[in-house]
């Protein structure tokens, strides 16, 4: 028999869980962006996805597609934007502005919560949400190591317009998924981003990274493109859109100020990325946040 207190935050742990993969999906990316564009990337990270689907469709399958298609291109809509905007913005941004421009997903799903949701805000919520910001700001502030590279007005415009997107996919999916079928929903989400990344690679003209002559398929970019196609996006959407729902919005916002204390921690450990004793420091207030407001109701 499981514990009340254990079923509370079983949502909690599976989307702590996910996070951490999205996390450790930065450094997959930027290993795999030297042989890959990133449309092309993006286009075979999500139709990885939906071939991971597939096997799930029975019968009724079809009938809730029927149901879903509003609900399921909206969400689809507002997750490839977030993407494709990120994509093109990242050229306009420092890495350290991109993260920190990222980082904005936390206040912005919490007061999205507030301003739709009517979702209280308690000391503790409040609390943590201050941690979980001055957390990341100190985790990703520019450090000067870039200083080749200016962030533009343009890149920075993109960069904000992703953040939003996400906090309002985050948010469709905390106020429709409850119920939905899960498979068909995802599928219209996930076969939308293909499509879109799909179109943008055309647009572009370049599956290769530029200033590669072709792709090399190497067993480690095989690995690499399955983590993203199969664990970070078909498993990752999928969890998403089953349990998040059950997440109130504070909590949720603070879960995902984990994920650049993920994409740091598995940077640092798989390609020799360093932490300075600042983002130590940021990514411990993150973590303190979220234990401060999970305590809160």
């Amino acid at each position: 028999m499981t514990a009340p207190g254990a079923a509370r935050f079983a949502p909690h742990a599976l989307m702590t869980a996910m996070i951490a993969i999205w996390g450790g999906s930065y450094a997959v990316v930027k290993v795999s962006l030297d042989s890959l564009s990133p449309f092309a990337l993006l286009a075979l990270r999500f139709w990885i996805s939906v071939l991971c689907l597939l096997p799930f469709v029975r019968r009724k399958t079809l009938a809730e597609l029927g149901q879903t298609w509003k609900l399921g291109l909206a969400a689809g809509f507002v997750l490839g934007l977030g993407y494709l905007l990120q994509t093109v913005g990242m050229n306009g941004t420092t890495a350290s502005m991109g993260g920190f421009l990222a980082g904005l997903i936390v206040p912005l799903v919490a007061l999205g919560g507030f301003v739709v949701f009517r979702t209280r805000f308690g000391a503790g919520s409040i609390a943590g949400l201050l941690l979980g910001i001055a957390g990341i700001t100190l985790l990703c502030w520019p450090g000067g190591e870039e200083t080749g590279k200016q962030d533009t007005p343009l890149g920075i415009g993109l960069q904000l317009g992703s953040s939003a997107s996400y906090a309002v996919h985050i948010l469709t999916l905390s106020r429709f998924g409850k119920g939905l079928p899960t498979v068909a929903f995802c599928l219209w989400q996930l076969t939308f981003v293909a499509i879109a990344a799909t179109v943008a690679g055309f647009v572009e003209g370049n599956f290769a990274a530029v200033g590669t002559a072709g792709v090399t398929w190497t067993p480690q970019l095989i690995l690499l493109t399955a983590y993203l196609g199969v664990l970070a996006t078909a498993l990752g959407i999928g969890v998403q859109s089953k349990v998040q729902h059950r997440v109130p919005s504070t909590h949720l916002a603070l879960l995902f100020a984990l994920q650049p204390l993920f994409a740091a921690l598995f940077g640092w450990l798989t390609i020799g990325d360093q932490m300075s004793s600042m983002q130590m420091l940021g990514g411990a207030l993150i973590v303190v946040g979220v234990i401060v407001t999970s305590l809160d109701g």
